[in-house]
Order: C-alpha cells, then sequence, then structure tokens
C-alpha cells in the first residue's frame, strides 16, 4: 500500500511539474510573440499612413490645379479599392467579431460590405491632371 502511494506521488509531481512548464512554456512563448508583432504592426500601420499621406497631397495638388473631376474620380476611386478590402476581410472574418466595434461606428457597413460588389473588376486607368 505504502508502495502504490510513493508511486502516485510521484506522479502527480511529475504532472504537476509538466503543466507548470507548459504554462510557463506559454508565456514565455506569447510575450515573445508580442514582442515580434508590435514592431511590426507599427511598421505596416507606417507604410500605410505614408502611402496615404503621399495620395492626400497628390489628391490636394490635383485640387490646386483646378482638376477637380479628375480629383473625384481618384477619390472614388479610392474609396472603391478600400471599400474591395474591407469586403474581403469581412467575408473571411465576418463570425471572429472583427467589425463589431466598426459597426458601432457605422451601423449600415457591415450590410454594405456583405453586398460590396467592385466596379472595377479589371482595373482601371487613373485620370491625368493636366490642366
Amino acid at each position: 500500500m505504502r508502495r502504490s502511494l510513493h508511486y502516485t506521488l510521484i506522479a502527480s509531481v511529475a504532472l504537476l511539474a509538466c503543466a507548470a512548464a507548459y504554462r510557463i512554456g506559454n508565456l514565455v512563448g506569447t510575450s515573445q510573440a508580442l514582442d515580434q508583432f508590435n514592431p511590426r504592426l507599427q511598421e505596416v500601420q507606417v507604410k500605410l499612413g505614408v502611402t496615404k499621406l503621399q495620395r492626400l497631397r497628390e489628391l490636394e495638388s490635383d485640387l490646386g490645379k483646378g482638376c477637380v473631376k479628375e480629383t473625384l474620380a481618384k477619390v472614388r476611386f479610392d474609396i472603391e479599392s478600400q471599400l474591395n478590402v474591407l469586403a474581403s476581410i469581412y467575408r473571411e472574418h465576418k463570425d471572429a467579431g472583427v467589425f463589431d466595434e466598426v459597426a458601432k461606428w457605422d451601423p449600415s457597413i457591415t450590410g454594405q460590405l456583405e453586398r460590396f460588389k467592385s466596379q472595377y473588376p479589371n482595373g482601371w486607368t487613373e485620370p491625368e491632371c493636366a490642366p
């Protein structure tokens, strides 16, 4: 009887050690993943921000030259492109709650993304601003 108690105690300690090692490994792994993820996220945000800034400066320049019709066409295409990206993400992840916060800001967005169909399936030629 004493021997089975001894084996039970050893098995319990081993099981506890395995659980603790798993938990510690999980915490360390999560920490390392976040340490690597945050700089990548910031890099993507900076690239998106610079790209958007360049585009806005281009549109501002076109408006300054009096190219209202061309600028409006560019803005409409940019809106269409953004909706296309959001719609594809929405269709892939609509059940994951990714758009819950967005729906609070704009309750009609999820329906719009659900029904979205690109007006430019074969691409688009951007109009030149030549005043």
